[in-house]
């Protein structure tokens, strides 16, 4: 079927520099993406890429498992998180995106935690 994707997986290019495990969303042009604000996401860089028109792994938010979040912040295991800026996540359920329970635990931001997508 076309236009079809069966995998958890989506093959972008990105229109910005991007660090693994922020959140994405569309840029300008739907096969490209950039690094979500407080804002929708599409998902999760599943590797980084270095610099504008590199390619990129997104892992769809809408695929089922946990995945890896960078903190906005200190964020304790259990904590409910939510969407801020620069692809960052904290704590709350403030934000425009709010995301799951957090699994694992970081102390300041620009860390990674594990986390749950309801």
């Amino acid at each position: 079927m076309a236009g079809m994707n069966p995998s958890a997986l989506l093959s972008r290019t990105a229109e910005v520099a991007i660090a693994k495990h922020l959140r994405v969303k569309y840029g300008t042009d739907p096969l490209e993406v950039t690094i979500a604000g407080d804002e929708l996401s599409i998902g999760n860089a599943a590797t980084a890429a270095l610099a504008a028109d590199d390619p990129i792994t997104v892992i769809d938010k809408r695929a089922p498992g946990t995945r890896t979040f960078v903190a906005g912040g200190a964020i304790a295991a259990g904590d409910a998180f939510t969407s801020a800026a620069a692809g960052l996540v904290v704590t709350g359920s403030g934000g425009t995106e709010d995301f799951g329970i957090a699994l694992t635990a970081t102390t300041a931001t620009g860390q990674y935690f594990e986390g749950t997508i309801v």
